[in-house]
């Protein structure tokens, strides 16, 4: 396999999960809007930022298919621009190698993840600071800070301190 098939097998991967992301929110998306207009007190009073939030939402899940289908259908000619020589590669798999890619694949999902759930951490930060600061009708949402924040500053760790700790791994073998 050539580094230029394995980033056109990327692109394409990422059109794939680009356009799987469009059926998370497109179902709550449509109902949440329908179901406020088909009240007609909220329809009068909501009327044009509906509307608004209403076309933006729909534009950007268009333009979210087009850009995955465009990332599917010409990720050769996207590897082509994106690598110029085309190599081989080659690995060889041994206990070193096997850990680096262990590692280095859960600290990227946990990042992913951390990523993911930052405006949920940033939401329940505000609710815990109007908690302290003597709101007491402020209610703390169902988030596991600790968590979030361990698996957060450990995906950094792995990535960043990778060679280390493979190292570290092969040498107790």
């Amino acid at each position: 396999m050539t580094n230029r098939i394995l980033t056109a097998l990327a692109i394409r991967i990422a059109g794939i999960f680009l356009f799987t992301k469009i059926f998370d929110h497109f179902g709550s998306y449509f109902i949440s809007i329908f179901s406020i207009s088909a009240f007609s007190g909220f329809d009068e009073i909501l009327n044009e930022p509906i509307d608004k939030f209403y076309f933006t939402g729909t534009f950007l899940t268009l333009a979210n298919i087009v850009i995955s289908i465009f990332l599917f259908v010409k990720a050769e000619w996207i590897s082509r621009k994106l690598i110029k020589s085309e190599k081989e590669i080659i690995t060889e798999l041994n206990p070193k190698s096997l850990s680096k890619v262990i590692l280095l694949t859960v600290g990227i999902v946990w990042l992913a993840t951390s990523i993911y759930l930052m405006p949920n951490f940033i939401e329940f930060c505000f609710e815990l600071i109007s908690r302290l600061n003597g709101n007491e009708d402020a209610e703390l949402t169902d988030f596991a800070a600790a968590n979030y924040i361990l698996k957060t500053i450990l995906a950094l760790i792995l990535i960043l301190r990778i060679e280390k700790i493979s190292s570290w791994i092969t040498k107790k073998i």
